[in-house]
């Protein structure tokens, strides 16, 4: 298929699937809760009838673009990282942050992008969390475990919801994401940021929300030979949340800019949260050619996590923000790092 046939296939939105279905010994289910201020949370439960091992359940945030499906479930053949994650062991719950995804947007989505408040802001994101977690512990009664892992923002949304509520996440994988430490040297502060204010959003360029087409997903994988099926369900994932998709010449969908706002103030010498909170078993995992994290973000994390159970930093040589989309060796080095992570809550199915 090419790159034209998958931005109508997404337009044309012909390419969702329905809301309960099964891949060999994969099932999925997905459903929605309510957030404290009424909004409709969409998440799917995702895990492997046939797992020889229980590594307790995971909870899995989308990014700052994207929904959780494109990012943590893409359903192209041996591309989706929450099967392998499931395969390995853990029953996933995948959520969608307000305005994101197949969650409901907040009411400065459905307006212009200017005149508003930026949309969703990390206070917002930990309502939902704090929602699909109480969800998670109703459904696995007596369970302790809970492992947390967030893509960038995700990350970030994550760490500050473990901060306030560090009873409920026994391990936290702290994944391409922001914190803190000294302003300055992050690849994107140009693109983003207000000129005379350099930890406050470019809110006349940007706005409320933002509005990515599918040749800002997919065109830098274009002439990459990335798998077309893979192309193809990642734009459609990514556009099928927003009914306004086909509104818009070219296809766009809306995602909120709150995700950048409160990073640029995180790269800038304000931090959003104090992980000095946290309780959990940390892993702090980079790709060391991440563009959203920097390293002083995972160092500065580090020396910060002086309440964990255990802090420990792992970086991945030689990848990019996005290796654990793609069924690559780079990607196998992600899923490892994780999954040994998180080997000390493995139990042994019997039979």
């Amino acid at each position: 298929m090419t790159l034209a046939q998958v931005i109508l296939a997404a337009t044309l939105g012909c390419l969702t699937l329905p809301s309960t279905h099964a891949y060999a010994e994969i099932v999925r289910r997905d459903f929605t809760v309510t957030s404290q201020d009424g909004l409709q949370i969409f998440v799917r439960e995702l895990h492997d009838s046939d797992a020889h091992f229980d590594r307790g359940p995971m909870l899995l945030v989308n990014g700052g673009r994207s929904g959780v499906l494109a990012s943590w479930d893409v359903d192209a053949p041996s591309s989706s990282a929450a099967e392998e994650l499931a395969r390995a062991g853990h029953r996933l719950y995948l959520m969608d942050v307000r305005g994101f995804g197949r969650s409901a947007f907040p009411q400065e989505m459905n307006e212009g992008r200017f005149g508003v408040p930026v949309a969703v802001r990390s206070n917002e994101a930990v309502r939902d969390i704090t929602a699909v977690v109480d969800e998670i512990k109703r459904r696995n009664p007596d369970e302790p475990r809970l492992t947390g892992m967030g893509w960038a923002t995700g990350s970030q949304w994550l760490g500050h919801y473990a901060s306030l509520h560090p009873e409920t996440i026994s391990h936290l994988i702290y994944y391409n994401g922001a914190y803190g430490g000294p302003a300055g040297g992050w690849r994107l502060q140009a693109e983003f940021a207000d000129p005379e204010h350099p930890a406050e959003l470019n809110y006349s360029r940007h706005g409320s929300y933002r509005l990515a087409t599918a040749e800002d997903l997919a065109g830098r994988w274009r002439n990459e030979g990335i798998d077309p099926a893979f192309l193809e369900r990642y734009v459609a994932l990514s556009m099928e949340g927003d009914p306004t998709t086909g509104e818009r010449e070219p296809a766009s969908f809306r995602f909120p800019s709150g995700p950048t706002a409160d990073t640029l103030k995180m790269v800038n010498g304000r931090q959003i949260f104090d992980a000095s909170f946290i309780r959990a078993h940390v892993l702090i995992l980079r790709s060391a050619g991440d563009f959203w994290s920097r390293p002083t973000d995972v160092q500065t994390l580090l020396a910060h996590l002086t309440s964990a159970a255990s802090a420990k930093l792992v970086e991945i040589p030689g990848v990019s923000h996005y290796v654990h989309l793609q069924p690559t060796p780079d990607r196998q080095k992600f899923l490892d790092a994780v999954l040994s992570f998180t080997a000390s809550v493995m139990r042994e199915r019997q039979s």
